[in-house]
C-alpha cells in the first residue's frame, strides 16, 4: 500500500464539505467545554506551565509577530471556528476582521461572542473557503488562516482565493498541520490513512508541498517556519481535559461523533510524538 500525501484520500469535495459542516455545528459547543473559545493548538516553550487558554493565546501572539497589524487592517480569517482569532484581533488592534466557516452554529456562537465583549469590527458569515464568493478582488489587507486548512479539500484552490482577494501587498499567515513526507508505504501509509478518516483531512501534505504551491501561485513566501516542537504538547494537555469526562457526558456535549473525535485524539498524539505530524507556519506577501 502505497499513499500521496499531496492527493486526496478523500474524493467528494461536496460530501466532505457537508460532512465537516455538520461536524463543526454538532461538536462546537461541547468542544468549547472543554477547549475554551479557541479549538487550536497552544505554544510552549522552555517547559513553561502555561493554562490551555494562555497558550493557545500565545499562539496567536507568535503568529501576531510576523505581521504587521493596525487598526486600518482588514482581515479575512478563513475557518474563524468559534471566532476566537478574529475577536482576539479586533479587541486588540481595533481591526476590522471577518470570519467565515462552515458552520451555521459556529457563527451563532462567534456573534454570541462578539456581542458580550461588545466588539464592533468583527463579523461572521457563512463561506465557503474555496470560493470566497462574498468577496471582491484586492479587498484584504491580510488573510489569517489558523488550523483550517487541513480540511480544505482542495489546498492549491484555497490559496488562488486568498491570492485573489489580497489587496498587492497583502499577506497570507498560514498555519496547518502538514505530514513528513510526500509518501506513505506499508504501516505508515495505513495510519496516514486512518488519521486522515478520523480528522476528515482529505489530504495533509508536507510542508515544503506547502512553499511549492505558494511559489506557483506567485506568492513572494517570506516565512516557512516548523513549530512541531512547540504545539505537540497540545494533544497532551487535550487528553488529560478530555479524560476529565465520562462517556455519558462526553456523548451529551457533543454526541456520538463527538464522543468518537475525542478517542480519537490519541492518534494525533502519537503523530506528533513519532514526528510524522508537523506543524507547517507560512507566511506569503502578494507581489505590489
Amino acid at each position: 500500500m502505497m499513499i500521496k500525501t499531496y492527493e486526496p484520500v478523500i474524493t467528494h469535495r461536496t460530501e466532505i464539505t457537508k460532512k465537516i459542516a455538520q461536524f463543526w455545528d454538532q461538536i462546537s459547543e461541547g468542544w468549547r467545554k472543554v477547549w475554551g473559545q479557541h479549538i487550536h493548538h497552544g505554544y510552549y516553550e522552555n517547559n513553561e506551565t502555561l493554562t490551555p487558554h494562555e497558550a493557545q493565546e500565545k499562539l496567536i501572539e507568535k503568529l501576531v509577530e510576523l505581521l504587521n497589524i493596525t487598526s486600518q487592517s482588514h482581515i479575512l480569517d478563513v475557518g474563524c471556528g468559534m471566532g476566537g482569532s478574529s475577536l482576539y484581533l479586533a479587541k486588540k488592534f481595533q481591526a476590522n476582521v471577518t470570519g467565515i466557516t462552515l458552520s451555521k452554529k459556529q457563527i451563532a456562537i462567534a456573534e454570541q461572542q462578539a456581542k458580550k465583549l461588545n466588539i464592533s469590527t468583527v463579523s461572521f458569515k457563512l463561506e465557503d473557503a474555496l470560493s470566497l464568493a462574498s468577496f471582491a478582488d484586492n479587498t484584504f489587507d491580510i488573510v489569517w488562516s489558523l488550523e483550517s486548512c487541513e480540511q480544505f479539500f482542495d489546498k492549491n484552490l484555497f490559496i488562488q482565493q486568498a491570492y485573489r482577494v489580497l489587496k498587492p501587498g497583502g499577506k497570507l499567515m498560514l498555519a496547518t498541520w502538514c505530514s513528513d513526507q510526500n509518501e506513505y508505504a506499508g504501516t505508515l501509509a495505513k495510519k496516514y490513512q486512518k488519521l486522515c478518516y478520523a480528522f476528515d483531512l482529505p489530504y495533509m501534505p508536507t510542508i515544503e508541498h506547502y512553499r511549492g504551491l505558494l511559489e506557483t501561485q506567485k506568492f513572494s513566501v517570506n516565512r516557512v517556519l516548523d513549530w512541531s516542537q512547540y504545539v505537540a504538547k497540545s494533544w497532551d494537555v487535550g487528553i488529560s481535559l478530555v479524560n476529565a469526562y465520562n462517556f455519558l457526558q462526553l456523548l451529551k456535549m457533543s454526541g456520538w461523533r463527538g464522543f468518537r473525535f475525542a478517542q480519537q485524539t490519541k492518534m494525533m498524539q502519537e503523530g506528533f510524538h513519532q514526528g510524522r505530524v508537523k506543524y507547517g507556519v507560512f507566511l506569503a506577501v502578494k507581489p505590489i
